[in-house]
């Protein structure tokens, strides 16, 4: 008998421990560059329940600002100056709740003498950024149940999220400034489900594996009953 437990104690150490492994399924949209403010609807695939278990939901969002900004400081002094260019953009669930938001934003600091009598956005104390750009991105990892819920159906199916884009752009530095400023903005979002297969199909490996466990078992348990 205690060459029999020995042999199964084997076969165990033989035979690995199967787990079920994550997988992931990705979908994606883009809105094109367009000038700030604006707001529209992306769509995307919900998760198919057959594959298997929902366990969690990224959303990735990225996006870019492009644009120009002019300042004219009117001071009677001199002034170092701040142009930011920036754009905030969020992803929102089609009940507007939101989901993740990003702010790419370029700066740029100018040197202005006190103003030289001219609105120009040139000579000493005015200047321009030019059309410069910037990038930002951020992410959400979602588990809750309500959103395995909204985003998953038997089948699959589509399901719109709101992205939008408010121009977030400003200038600093002096008590009297005028400022200008273009931009527009555009937007990637990537939604990424991981989920357990709902059924996960042995290694070849692993059955050959198991087969010569089984075999030892057997193997042992007839030179036990020929020594009884």
């Amino acid at each position: 008998m205690k060459k029999v437990l020995a042999a199964l104690a084997i076969a165990a150490t033989l035979t690995p421990f199967t787990c079920a492994q994550a997988s992931t399924i990705s979908f994606s949209d883009t809105k094109a560059l367009s000038t700030t403010n604006w707001t529209d609807a992306l769509s995307f695939g919900k998760f198919d329940t057959s594959l298997g278990t929902l366990t969690s939901i990224r959303f990735d969002l990225s996006g870019m600002v492009q644009g120009s900004g002019n300042a004219e400081s009117l001071d009677a002094a001199a002034s170092d100056v701040t142009l930011s260019l920036g754009a905030l953009l969020g992803l929102t669930r089609p009940d507007g709740s939101t989901l993740v938001v990003t702010n790419p934003l370029f700066s740029q600091v100018f040197n202005f003498s006190a103003f030289d009598g001219a609105i120009n956005f040139g000579g000493t104390s005015g200047g321009s950024t030019g059309t410069v750009s910037a990038n930002g991105a951020n992410f959400f990892i979602s588990s809750n149940a309500s959103d395995f819920s909204l985003f998953s159906a038997l089948g699959g199916g589509t399901i719109n999220l709101g992205l939008n884009a408010v121009g977030n752009s400003s200038g600093t530095g002096a008590g009297n400034l005028l400022t200008q400023f273009n931009t527009a903005a555009s937007g990637n979002v990537l939604v990424t489900y991981t989920y357990t297969p709902a059924s996960d199909v042995p290694e070849p490996a692993t059955l050959a594996t198991l087969a010569a466990g089984l075999g030892l078992m057997a193997a042992v348990r007839r030179r036990a009953k020929k020594q009884a």
